[in-house]
């Protein structure tokens, strides 16, 4: 069994694996029974073809710790690899490959709203699908908002909805409960919408009419059901899944696509397992 440290963990899962293991994440042939909170973590099983895994996490705010253990066909333990770390990854890779499909071809403008942890993640995400040429930081932390512009050389926003305007792919992943900016910021050519932060009917990011005015998909339509604050507070329903769109040749018939991503085990199990094959390959991380 390989063990992964934070940082073996991120060596030896580069966003372009990371978005292409989410083509397993989000195939048919998955198993994804409800996460439970106990204690104070969120218990997340389930399963990717051959492989299961699990990922336990804590909740705690500023104790953002946790594993994700990975097992093959006959039960046996391949690997552990660093929670927090996959997550961050594994989630902007989902985002990255709803943007592959969903976006504008021509997209050039990104805004992100939120400075956390998940926002370097996800803008390396949407720049790899997309040929980014100006990126636009808010932050209700506007130190944090420059210090992440300035990493990833773009420019900051006095106001979310000065970050929206004339952006082509919005990415959020704040925790809020209330919307971030007003659907009148945005432009009428074409937009497609990461909405990443929240992970509970009560958290909320994005406006109602843009919920109801987009072509919206999220990651599985039985967590989205219970987990995804956006789309309940609209009163609607997904219009498809991220695997829905794999196999098939999506025509943009809306102005608005909005990928509201809730995180779902097959995710960090397809994710985990990426990397500690590469971590086989390369001789990176603990055996034990």
């Amino acid at each position: 069994m390989r063990i992964l440290t934070a940082a073996e963990t991120r060596q030896c899962l580069p966003m372009a694996d990371a978005i292409d293991a989410m083509e397993d994440a989000f195939g048919a042939d998955r198993q994804l029974p409800q996460r439970q909170l106990i204690g104070s973590s969120f218990f997340m099983p389930g399963r990717v073809g051959a492989t299961s895994g699990i990922k336990v996490v804590s909740v705690v705010p500023g104790n953002p710790v946790g594993i994700v253990a990975v097992f093959d066909a006959e039960g046996s333990p391949v690997g552990i690899v660093d929670g927090p770390t996959l997550t961050a990854i594994r989630t902007a890779a989902g985002s990255g490959l709803a943007t592959r499909i969903l976006a504008p071809v021509a997209s050039r403008r990104m805004a992100m709203l939120g400075a956390g942890a998940m926002a370097r993640d996800q803008i390396a995400a949407v720049t790899l699908v997309r040929p980014i040429e100006e990126i636009v930081v808010w932050s209700r932390d506007h130190s944090r908002a420059e210090l992440l512009a300035s990493e990833v050389g773009g420019t900051t926003a006095e106001s979310a909805d000065e970050a929206v305007d004339g952006a082509d792919v919005i990415t959020t992943a704040t925790p809020s409960r209330s919307p971030l900016f007003s659907g009148r910021s945005l432009g009428s050519d074409g937009v497609h919408i990461n909405a990443i932060g929240g992970y509970s009917s009560e958290m909320i990011e994005i406006p109602a009419d843009v919920v109801v005015e987009a072509f919206r998909v999220v990651d599985d339509r039985s967590a989205a059901a219970v987990e995804a604050g956006d789309l309940i507070n609209a009163g609607v329903e997904p219009d498809a899944e991220v695997g829905d769109l794999l196999d098939s040749v999506w025509t943009r018939t809306h102005a608005i696509t909005l990928f509201k991503s809730v995180g779902i085990a097959s995710q960090d199990i397809a994710a985990a397992a990426a990397a500690l094959a590469n971590a086989q390959r390369l001789g990176i991380g603990t055996v034990v």
